[in-house]
């Protein structure tokens, strides 16, 4: 007897979250007239996209290919330091300025709180984040010299325990863990003698990230497989299918339709989803190849 077709879902939270996806209409309205456009560092984190991209006109060059050649320059969601729009404005280049307003906004923040302990004379600024990624450069660039970027408690070392301390989390950290990192910072300042009334905490992330870990925990429950759609550098991705994996073990990551295998076995309902630099269109090529796979036609 023919097994019946599974159900196949796509996440309705699963996608670009509204930065990339301005930041990829921004470029897409740039590209429509068949100019090239010169992109400062990878726009996403995903291999697919970037590939559509480079097919459109788009060219991704790091800080060492800036030139006066290049007439435009592309700044992606991550957002840039104040040094690199000094550096471009010198020599008269147009900005395409696509950076994330959640991302900006906290630049802001960031800035006004290590300009205010400068002046203050002490007061340390901790961004809760991951070193040398794109957003915490741009972060520390906002800053005076008084910032460290601290991920976990054995950077603690770094930190002016004691004195006035403003932390903030880079827009994608996990939620759970940054306000562990907080309760950390706070137990260690009243262990240094130090009152934690000079703690302040910004809740920094953002909202459409945050939201996606409880989601996709009861998306991955009502699903017998899950497959997981996500660049191979994807931080995000990482995290996520890993979250997806705790409360269903058959998780599959996959970064294209071609490494999807039959996993799905006498499989009832089977759940797509993807990491926030995971573009819908190649969600629904892997809902296709499923469909191939499984003869759900």
């Amino acid at each position: 007897m023919k097994r019946p077709l599974p159900v196949i879902e796509i996440d309705p939270l699963a996608g670009f979250c509204s930065g990339v996806n301005r930041a990829i209409g921004n470029a897409g309205k740039h590209l429509s007239g068949g100019e090239r456009l010169k992109c400062l560092g990878e726009l996403v984190h995903n291999e697919e996209e970037l590939d559509r991209l480079r097919s459109l006109g788009m060219d991704f060059i790091s800080q060492e290919d800036i030139s006066p050649d290049l007439r435009k320059v592309f700044i992606r969601a991550h957002g840039e330091p104040p040094v690199t729009y000094n550096k471009l404005k010198a020599l008269k280049l147009e900005i395409v300025d696509a950076t994330c307003p959640v991302v900006s906004r906290l630049q802001q923040k960031v800035g006004n709180s290590s300009r205010e302990f400068k002046r203050m004379g002490e007061g340390q600024v901790v961004i809760f984040g991951k070193p040398g990624h794109p957003e915490v450069i741009g972060l520390m660039g906002n800053t005076s010299g008084n910032a460290v970027v601290v991920q976990q408690s054995g950077d603690f070392g770094k930190i002016a325990f004691g004195g006035p301390l403003h932390l903030f989390a880079q827009t994608t950290a996990n939620q759970d863990d940054y306000r562990d990192f907080c309760e950390a910072i706070k137990q260690r300042t009243i262990e240094a003698g130090g009152d934690i009334a000079l703690v302040t905490v910004t809740n920094s992330i953002c909202g459409q990230v945050s939201r996606r870990a409880p989601s996709l925990l009861g998306f991955a429950r009502s699903h017998d497989v899950i497959v997981f759609v996500s660049g191979r550098e994807s931080s995000n991705g990482k995290y996520l299918a890993g979250l997806s994996r705790t409360v269903n073990a058959n998780t599959y990551t996959v970064s294209s339709p071609g490494e999807i295998q039959d996993w799905f076995g006498n499989a009832g309902s089977i759940g797509i989803s993807g990491a926030t630099s995971t573009p819908r269109w190649l969600l629904e090529q892997v809902a296709d190849k499923i469909m191939e796979i499984t003869g759900n036609l």
